[in-house]
C-alpha cells in the first residue's frame, strides 16, 4: 500500500504537467483530481477510512493552500465491511450516497445481503438500467466478443499515441543535445584559433 501513495501522486503530476499548454497563463490551469479504488486501508491502526481526501495544505493553520490537487482513496475493503456489518448503506453510515450506491453495485459479490443490491437498482433508475446492460452484455458472447475488440482497438490506439509522443520527445531531446554540441564545438574552435593566434 505505501507504494500507492506516490503512484497516485506521480499520475496526478503528469496529468497535471500535460494539461498546460506552452504560452498559457498557469491560471487557466484547470484542477486534477485523481481516485484510486483500493483494497485495503492506507491508514496504519483503527482510525480506517472508507474514503480519504488529501489536498495541499498550510501545516499550521490548516488551510487549503490550492485547490489543484486532490487525491481521493477510496477503500472498497472498508466498504464491504461497513455495509455487511450495518445493512445499510445511508449517507450517515458510510459515504455520499450515489457514491455509495455505485460502491455497492461493483462490490455485489461481496455484499452478504443481495437485497441491498436489489432496493439500489429499484430506487435508482439509471444504476438499474447500468445493471441490466451489463447483464445482457455478459450474457450476449457476440456483443461481448465486440467491446472486447474495441477495448482492445482503443488500448492499441493509446499506446500508439504514447509512443509516438515518447519518439517525438526523443528526437527533441537528441536534436537539442546535437545542438548543445555543435555549439560546444564552436567554443572550443574559437579557443583553438586564439590559441593560434598567439
Amino acid at each position: 500500500m505505501g507504494d500507492l501513495k506516490y503512484k497516485t501522486i506521480r499520475s496526478w503530476a503528469r496529468a497535471y504537467g500535460e494539461e498546460l499548454k506552452t504560452g498559457e497563463a498557469y491560471t487557466t490551469q484547470p484542477p486534477v483530481v485523481c481516485i484510486a479504488f483500493v483494497n485495503g486501508s492506507l491508514d496504519e491502526g483503527e482510525n480506517k477510512k472508507i474514503h480519504k481526501c488529501c489536498k495541499i495544505m498550510d501545516i499550521d493553520d490548516h488551510t487549503t493552500f490550492t485547490n489543484a490537487l486532490e487525491l481521493h482513496y477510496i477503500d472498497m475493503k472498508a466498504f464491504v465491511k461497513t455495509i455487511n456489518e450495518t445493512g445499510d448503506i445511508g449517507k450517515s453510515k458510510t459515504i455520499e450516497t450515489m457514491l455509495a450506491n455505485w460502491l455497492a453495485i461493483i462490490t455485489e459479490k461481496d455484499i452478504e445481503d443481495k437485497s441491498i443490491i436489489e432496493n439500489i437498482c429499484k430506487e435508482q433508475e439509471e444504476i438499474g438500467m447500468a445493471v441490466s446492460t451489463l447483464v445482457r452484455l455478459s450474457e450476449d458472447k457476440l456483443t461481448r466478443h465486440e467491446y472486447l475488440r474495441r477495448q482492445d482497438d482503443i488500448m492499441l490506439q493509446n499506446k500508439k499515441a504514447r509512443d509516438y509522443e515518447l519518439m517525438k520527445q526523443s528526437v527533441e531531446q537528441e536534436k537539442n543535445r546535437a545542438e548543445r554540441a555543435e555549439a560546444e564545438i564552436e567554443i572550443l574552435r574559437k579557443r583553438l584559433a586564439e590559441l593560434e593566434a598567439i
